[in-house]
């Protein structure tokens, strides 16, 4: 699968809804302060992104082999990590 920005809207709008459907007080008291809070929201929001990259990017290589036997060419694949 490549990358969609449909799985990852909705990945990031799910991971935000715990956050918008808190009050401030109740943000506030959860994670001390407004600006915990902030940051929280930023690192759920990374961590969407890099999992998305890890589960659904795709890199395509090519590869040569040298040595002495004979040289073979082709395409390989990898994961992100």
């Amino acid at each position: 699968m490549a990358l969609n920005k449909d799985i990852l809207g909705f990945a990031l709008y799910s991971a935000r809804a715990d956050f918008s459907d808190k009050t401030l007080n109740e943000l506030i008291t959860e994670y001390g302060s407004l600006e915990s809070a902030r940051l929280a929201m930023c690192k759920v929001d990374a961590e969407e992104i890099i999992n998305h990259f890890k589960a659904a990017g795709v890199i395509n290589v090519n590869v040569v082999t040298t040595g002495t036997a004979t040289n073979h060419t082709g395409t390989g694949i990898g994961t992100i990590s």
